[in-house]
């Protein structure tokens, strides 16, 4: 029976593990480096993983986006290598479309001079009809996004990005100000980020959005000229036949085979998410294959030295058994010293792993959520393990350190108590 509550055994355990402090340390030091390296990758995997797909999945997974190439097949008498442009009357047909909950469309982006009094800054302008401002995920930090009057009117309206407005005028709120883009004035309406990931600017912290009727209307002349489509279908919509559905379209409007894959290039977001997310779990897949196997060496580092503590007490075994200790009791104690030693080693590399990513929620998380341009959302993401994979992860500690131990502790009861005490 193993006595847990007994002081003297305890004592034995340490007194035990301390006879040869160097070799227990350096044996240790192979669990504690396997435990830092899983946890310490599973949390900055699973971090990324959640990272990259919660924003993904947040921001219309179900989404398609659609843009126009040049033709490969001669079509009704319509030549091979052809260029064509989409339209709005292409978004209109396929806001139709069964299933369809959204169809938005992207006007054309330029490079212009944003100037503010007598200070110019270099900018792009992106016009957005409000499904792609809904589909792209722009949300408004102070004042508003466009609506259905700025577009039905074609005001002179625009929004500026978050990190442009400061540089504007100071740090002053720029809503109501006006701005020249171009030889064009504009009101600025609304500060905004861009909480989508999926589709990017030239460059997001100078892109200004202005209505796709107004950039319509001034610049494109009244083409309608469309240089990129969105769709989103409904929760349990088949995005591929939406799609397949849109690329029929464009096909019957535009004179274009519907064999001619070359003439349309798209994508759709839940794929992309699928083989992210199966990328990730991949990943983290490989990150418990190769930190439980160098924890695996570890283990195999304790029983190898425990094997050899059960030889050097060969005597104090035998001691032992001539007095009538149990089976039972050899074991017991073996085990104990075995997994005490895996588990101060397991703690301590997990305690620091915790530390390290601790560290990095500080320091990388905030520059990675930075540099990719993500929202200030509610999401709290991190970089520590979760909690439940935590106790996985000293749960399979445990279990190594119990392991490590039976082949010794079954080697100790091996030894016949005469032959022992015949030994010098």
């Amino acid at each position: 029976m193993i006595r847990v509550l007994d002081i003297e055994w305890w004592n034995e355990i340490f007194q035990s593990l301390g006879r040869n402090r160097r070799r227990s340390i350096f044996t240790a030091l192979g669990v504690v480096w396997g435990t830092f390296m899983l946890v310490l990758l599973l949390g900055v995997g699973m971090g990324l993983s959640d990272i990259v797909t919660g924003e993904m999945a947040d921001n219309a997974s179900n989404t398609t986006y659609m843009f126009s190439q040049q033709t490969s097949v001669p079509y009704k008498g319509m030549k091979s290598g052809r260029w064509w442009n989409m339209d709005y009357h292409d978004v209109e047909q396929m806001s139709g479309i069964p299933e369809v909950e959204t169809a938005g469309a992207m006007g054309s982006s330029r490079s212009f001079k944003l100037i503010y009094g007598v200070i110019a800054h270099d900018s792009y302008t992106a016009a957005y009809d409000l499904g792609f401002q809904k589909i792209d995920g722009i949300q408004a930090v102070e004042g508003r996004l466009l609506n259905r009057i700025d577009m039905k009117e074609r005001r002179k309206v625009c929004l500026i990005p978050k990190e442009l407005a400061p540089r504007i005028d100071g740090g002053n709120s720029m809503i109501g100000k006006t701005v020249k883009i171009g030889d064009t004035n504009f009101t600025i309406v609304g500060t905004y980020v861009k909480t989508s990931q999926t589709f990017m600017f030239n460059d997001p912290d100078r892109t200004v959005i202005i209505p796709y009727t107004t950039d319509n209307y001034l610049f494109s002349r009244g083409n309608m000229y469309v240089s990129a489509i969105a769709v989103t279908g409904d929760i349990d919509a088949d995005q591929a036949s939406i799609e397949e559905s849109c690329r029929m379209i464009l096909s019957e409007n535009h004179l274009i085979s519907p064999d001619d894959d070359k003439a349309f290039y798209s994508f759709n977001t839940k794929e992309i998410l699928d083989k992210v997310k199966g990328l990730f779990s991949g990943v983290i897949f490989l990150t418990w294959f190769v930190g439980a196997g160098t924890l695996l060496a570890g283990i195999i580092g304790i029983s190898n030295i425990m094997l050899i503590i059960v030889r050097e007490r060969r005597q104090e075994i035998g001691v032992r058994r001539a007095l009538g200790a149990r089976p039972d009791e050899i074991i017991g104690q073996v085990l104990a010293e075995s997994s005490v030693l895996s588990l101060i080693a397991g703690i301590i590399g997990m305690t620091a792993a915790i530390l390290i990513q601790g560290l990095l929620d500080k320091t990388l998380l905030p520059v990675i959520l930075q540099d990719t341009y993500m929202s200030e959302t509610v999401h709290a993401y991190t970089l520590q393990l979760p909690f439940g994979t935590a106790l996985l992860a000293f749960g399979l500690i445990l279990a190594g350190s119990l392991a490590a131990g039976i082949l010794p502790a079954y080697k100790a009861i091996d030894i016949n108590a005469v032959d022992a005490l015949r030994e010098e």
